[in-house]
């Protein structure tokens, strides 16, 4: 589990979403904007319904 600690590590430290996306995809792995925000830490989009 250690490389999913260092790709943790890696993403954290990504300056942004793109640039934390581009970490993931180089990984080999694929995720949703849903799963991107919530790798990255950030809340839920709040929904104006």
């Amino acid at each position: 589990m250690k490389l999913l600690g260092e790709l943790k590590d890696k993403v954290e430290k990504a300056e942004n979403q793109e640039e934390a996306k581009k970490i993931i995809e180089e990984a080999g792995m694929e995720l949703t904007d849903e799963e991107m925000d919530q790798v990255a830490g950030g809340a839920p989009r709040p929904t104006l319904d």
